[in-house]
Order: structure tokens, then C-alpha cells, then sequence
């Protein structure tokens, strides 16, 4: 069939995602990520401050960390501000973000990264156990990322309606066509999860429960949102050379991994490149999914579970 383009000026006004014709005359450049002092946290927020992100950040434990982090911003010409926030208890997110909101002015991209690893097997499982990791990777996940959602749309941030219906309730009306969309630019909302989101991680089996939890929130979310100009998209890193892993950034290119087709570790910079997609106007058609950037470690998964069978 003969294309309906038929002039260059008509060609050149199509190259445009519709993302970026919606944020007209501005720029998405309020951030927001959880566990930024280190790992991929730090990198992406390198990588968003030198899109021109203004940068609000958390950290758990090492404020010296943080301040590194909060330097490195300032060199990209950004404004920075930084939180302790400790997801042990999941009702600190409010807080943590309430404050950053404040001080940036404003939320247009949510990064959800902080998150913590342990190595407890079925069938040799603790409740406390848990209920731990679930409390930081997931439920303190799931509040942080609603309390974000509630700044975005403009929302009393303690409204008595239940937070969910609240904002289905908005995405509703915009659907049918009796409102408008809350946010005239798009907010993005992506989510840290893991390759470990839809595989399994033989040596960390409540790690790999609290992933699979928030590849199933990503997606309810979305459809929660659905209309209001936001969307909640994840992304599944590997093996990444971060402190979490015991290792430097730069180990990433000198380790070997036989059971990666990729055969190496990941750089963080290379989650952060993923991030710095999602949270841009180009990616105003990915909405509820996860990305996996693992060096094709899914793919390769049976010898992967070879691999740690062994070490174990």
C-alpha cells in the first residue's frame, strides 16, 4: 500500500514519537530514585542529570556514599538533594519522598532501585527472613512508588479514599473521555526489579519471591494509571558489578562469566542506559513490562542454575 506521507516536511513531522509532541516546549527533569549512593542508583543518577535532571535521591546506610553521588550530580550542572531512607520499615517511604517532592518542586520520573539480597534457600527458610526482604524489595517498593504515583497526579498525599481507587477512579473518568489527563508532560515510573523477576535464583529463593511480586504489581499498576499520562515500566538486571554484588563497576570488564552468553558481568552504566529510555519521552508506548538487561543471562538460565548448584 502506497504511503499517505507524500512530502519531506510531512516525513520529518512524523519522526516524532507522540511522548515527546505531548511534552512540548518542556522537558521531563524532576527525578526521584531510592538507593542512589551507590550501584545503579549512583549511575542513573549521573546518567538523568546529564539529560538535565534535577536529582532527588535516598540512601540506607553510607551518607558518604551519598555525598559522592550528590558531587558527581552537581558536576552535570543539576540541582541535588539527598534522604536517609530505610526500607526495613516500608512506611519511611512516605516521608522520604514527601521531602524530596519538596524540594525538587515537583516529580516527573520515579526510579524505584533500592532493594537488598540475601542467600536463604527453600527449604531452610526463616519468617523473619521474609518478612525482611519483603519489607525493603517489595512492600517498601509498592509504598514508594504510590507515593510517588500521588505527587504526580497532583493528589492529597494522605487523602482518606484508598490511594489505588483513588487514582483508578482518575484513570477512569480520562478514559471515558470526562477529564482530562492529569499531567500535561508524561510522568515515568520505572521499577528496579531483577532477571530474577520471571526465573528463578536457586541460591536466594525469597529474593526471587519479592522480584516476581513486583512484576506482578508493575503490571496492575499500569492498568491503574491507564490514561493519566504516567507510565510504570521495569527494569531486570543481571548480574551488575555493584557493591550489593561485592564487586567494583570496573570488574565488569575484566571477570569472566561461562554461563552469560554475554560472558562477563554487567557495568551499571548499562542499567542506567535502560532507565534513561524509560524515563524519556521516547518510551511513551512502553507501559507495563519489564526489560531484561542481563547479558542474556535468562536465555541461559539452565546452565546458569548449573552454575550456582555448584558454588553452592
Amino acid at each position: 500500500m502506497k504511503s499517505e506521507v507524500t512530502t519531506l516536511e510531512e516525513l520529518l513531522e512524523t519522526n516524532r514519537t507522540p511522548g515527546s509532541r505531548m511534552a512540548e516546549g518542556r522537558t521531563i527533569r524532576k527525578a526521584i530514585i531510592t538507593g542512589a549512593d551507590t550501584g545503579i542508583g549512583r549511575y542513573t543518577a549521573m546518567a538523568l542529570a546529564e539529560d538535565g535532571c534535577d536529582i532527588g535521591f535516598t540512601y540506607a546506610h553510607h551518607e558518604e556514599d551519598a555525598k559522592l553521588t550528590a558531587e558527581a550530580v552537581r558536576h552535570f550542572g543539576r540541582k541535588v538533594f539527598y534522604t536517609k531512607m530505610d526500607l526495613t520499615n516500608p512506611a519511611s517511604a512516605n516521608q522520604a519522598i514527601d521531602h524530596l517532592v519538596g524540594e525538587l518542586g515537583g516529580l516527573d520520573i520515579f526510579f524505584n532501585n533500592a532493594g537488598k539480597m540475601t542467600m536463604k534457600r527453600f527449604p531452610h527458610l526463616e519468617l523473619a527472613d521474609i518478612q525482611d526482604l519483603f519489607n525493603v524489595n517489595t512492600f517498601g517498593a509498592v509504598m514508594a512508588v504510590q507515593r510517588a504515583t500521588r505527587h504526580m497526579l497532583g493528589l492529597d498525599p494522605d487523602g482518606n479514599e484508598s490511594t489505588m481507587d483513588e487514582i483508578a477512579h482518575t484513570a477512569r473518568k480520562v478514559v471515558t473521555g470526562n477529564e482530562t489527563a492529569p499531567r500535561e508532560t508524561p510522568g515515568r515510573i520505572i521499577v528496579c526489579t531483577s532477571v530474577h523477576e520471571h526465573i528463578a535464583s536457586p541460591v536466594d529463593t525469597i529474593y526471587t519471591m519479592t522480584k516476581h511480586a513486583l512484576g506482578g504489581f508493575i503490571k496492575c499498576a499500569a492498568f491503574a494509571l491507564g490514561g493519566t499520562n504516567i507510565t510504570i515500566n521495569g527494569v531486570r538486571p543481571g548480574e551488575i558489578s555493584t557493591p550489593m554484588n561485592d564487586a567494583h563497576p570496573e570488574d565488569s570488564l575484566e571477570q569472566k562469566r561461562k554461563f552469560i552468553p554475554s560472558k562477563r558481568p554487567g557495568h551499571p552504566t548499562e542499567i542506567a542506559a535502560m532507565v534513561r529510555y524509560l524515563a524519556s519521552d521516547a518510551s511513551s508506548y512502553s507501559n507495563g513490562v519489564s526489560y531484561d538487561v542481563g547479558g542474556g543471562m535468562s536465555i541461559g538460565e539452565p546452565m546458569a542454575s548449573e552454575m550456582y548448584q555448584k558454588l553452592a
